[in-house]
């Protein structure tokens, strides 16, 4: 019976909109930057919501030939750039070769795909019938294909595929990538999310869920910038974001033995599910608490070991009261010494791509000593009381996130 090999991240690739690479992302989020504006390129007409998070001067071209910019959805494009970054940052090439290609996998989720894609060629279905539908259609459109161009365009030929989660993805697909290492089904993996919905059709359906904000709207006359305000009093919805976050994960001794450098180690995952509505969670949180309690268990760690939380917390009503009432039930009279920080506040709530993203925000912070501050929380809402939110970037030097 094999013993389970440890998996460490060596490489970080992200896209965002505080722009393109995981320095930018870093340095954008130290500072105190919001990458929140109004959305450009899209016709909202009639439309309560014209602000978001888009990637700022996104260009493929320089990673993609225009054949495969034309054939790719943006999320594929986005999550191609961020497993090159995570590739490159680790010392790998961007082309993966022999020992290498076969054992890499690409675990990439996406909750929307290419929803871009599929509703372009459904109005050119409406208007100009099936004759002209693009032949591109189903492979630019369905979910798994940012794992499945990714393997291409690097030569991955171990495991491959997206799971689908809402904004749970990416997350799934790390913790999934580093239980297929430690069992060793793979040696190593291109693990995270892509998302590019930023399409007016699914601006207008979340809108008319009443999940975003609308404070920052023209019509409302208010700041973009300032509007996801994670566990503040004022909040009124989670502000719609791209992107795409990969990290790449190790098998420990093969990082070691080629010379690579750690960011990380990641000691556990959890998964559960609360069973209770398509959108509302559990009273108190109760899903997300199994997922982390088993996490810990399976990390041989307890909720006093944590120094630092990346939250979900999205900005909506419901969910972040949700949430800060299960960091309660997890922590306990350890609460006080947990640094909480909602990093959505800057970067706006990227669906798929959440999980990846705060796992990248929490190696950093680990690896720099720094923890991130809650921005525009002014006033927090009464159902934190207790909880350790930051509002400015702290020197905290966590060793557990």
């Amino acid at each position: 019976m094999s013993t389970a090999h440890r998996v460490v991240v060596t490489g970080m690739g992200a896209l965002s909109p505080l722009g393109r690479g995981v320095d930018a992302l870093w340095s954008g989020l130290l500072a105190g930057r919001s990458g929140i504006r109004r959305l450009e390129g899209l016709d909202l007409t009639g439309q309560e919501v014209d602000f978001g998070g888009q990637v700022p001067n996104f260009d493929p071209s320089d990673i993609l030939e225009a054949k495969q910019i034309k054939r790719l959805d943006r999320f594929s494009h986005l999550a191609i750039a961020a497993s090159v970054e995570a590739l490159t940052s680790a010392g790998l090439p961007a082309r993966l070769s022999d020992e290498l290609a076969l054992g890499t996998a690409t675990i990439i989720g996406s909750g929307l795909g290419g929803a871009t894609t599929l509703f372009e060629q459904a109005l050119n279905y409406g208007e100009k019938g099936a004759g002209r539908v693009s032949p591109f259609l189903i492979p630019g459109a369905i979910g798994n294909m940012a794992a499945g161009e990714v393997a291409i365009h690097v030569n991955a030929q171990g495991p491959s595929f997206g799971p689908v989660r809402a904004c749970a993805t990416a997350g799934h697909a790390i913790g999934e990538a580093y239980e297929t290492i430690r069992r060793g089904d793979a040696e190593r993996a291109l693990a995270g999310g892509a998302e590019a919905a930023l399409h007016p059709v699914v601006i207008a359906g979340f809108n008319n869920m009443r999940a975003l904000s609308r404070s920052g709207s023209s019509a409302a006359g208010g700041d973009p910038a300032a509007a996801s305000r994670p566990f503040d009093s004022a909040r009124d919805g989670f502000v719609m974001s791209e992107g795409a976050g990969v990290l790449l994960l190790e098998r420990l001794d093969l990082a070691l033995a080629r010379g690579a450098t750690p960011l990380a180690e990641i000691v556990g995952y959890g998964a559960a599910a609360d069973a209770q509505h398509i959108t509302l969670p559990a009273p108190g949180g109760y899903g997300a608490v199994r997922a982390a309690r088993r996490a810990l268990e399976k990390a041989g760690r307890t909720g006093g070991d944590i120094d630092h939380v990346n939250a979900h917390a999205t900005s909506t009503l419901i969910g972040d009261i949700s949430e800060a009432r299960a960091l309660k039930s997890m922590f306990g009279e350890a609460l006080p010494r947990v640094a909480v920080s909602s990093t959505k506040a800057l970067t706006g709530h990227g669906l798929s791509l959440a999980g990846a993203m705060e796992s990248a925000f929490c190696c950093l912070a680990l690896r720099n000593g720094f923890v991130p501050g809650n921005a525009h929380l002014t006033r927090p809402d009464p159902e934190c009381a207790g909880l350790n939110l930051p509002r400015t970037t702290e020197d905290r030097a966590p060793r557990i996130a």
